[in-house]
């Protein structure tokens, strides 16, 4: 694989790419939404991932609360699955395009680590990336340590006995 440029962008200037030979690309939005590509990339990836960084004191101040305030946060998951699309471009991609809403720290992220990934020049002043999602790129377990202090909670027990008797409430 030869990527020799890598470029971060906007949603609203992804939209209008018309898809590129030897290009790929990677469309970041928020969880649960799609951008309006147009059809024809050689190679995309979808990731719907929040805009929102933390670190550990972070992770540490919410507590217990962590799995449900959380949601949409990028995660070991999100990072692996932007690793493993990087992994498996072929040959032919000489081109990765990143994009998110605004283009600047999720796609910034993905463009710092992929820059470093494939010994390309990348702004070493650039500091508005999404530092949450670069540490996963870098390192997928960085947080799993402070993460194992506060598992997901299972429903409380009566909850639990109305579910396995199949009893369901309904306003």
């Amino acid at each position: 694989m030869t990527i020799r440029s890598i470029n971060f962008i906007s949603e609203a200037t992804a939209i209008g790419l018309k898809p590129l030979p030897g290009t790929a690309i990677i469309s970041i939005t928020n969880p649960g939404e799609l951008a309006p590509l147009i059809e024809g990339w050689e190679q995309l990836l979808r990731v719907g991932v929040a805009d929102a960084s933390y670190d550990e004191q972070t992770i540490e101040s919410y507590g217990r609360m962590w799995p449900l305030s959380s949601r949409g946060f990028p995660t070991k998951a999100h990072a692996e699955a932007i690793r493993a699309f990087l992994d498996q471009l072929p040959p032919s991609i000489e081109s990765l395009i990143i994009h998110c809403g605004a283009g600047v720290s999720r796609s910034g992220a993905v463009a710092k680590y992929a820059a470093a990934r494939y010994g390309l020049p990348f702004p070493a002043d650039y500091a508005r990336h999404n530092e949450a999602l670069f540490r996963l790129l870098e390192e997928p377990t960085v947080f799993d340590a402070a993460l194992a202090r506060y598992p997901a909670r299972k429903p409380n027990l009566l909850l639990r006995l109305a579910s396995f008797i199949g009893f369901s409430h309904s306003s």
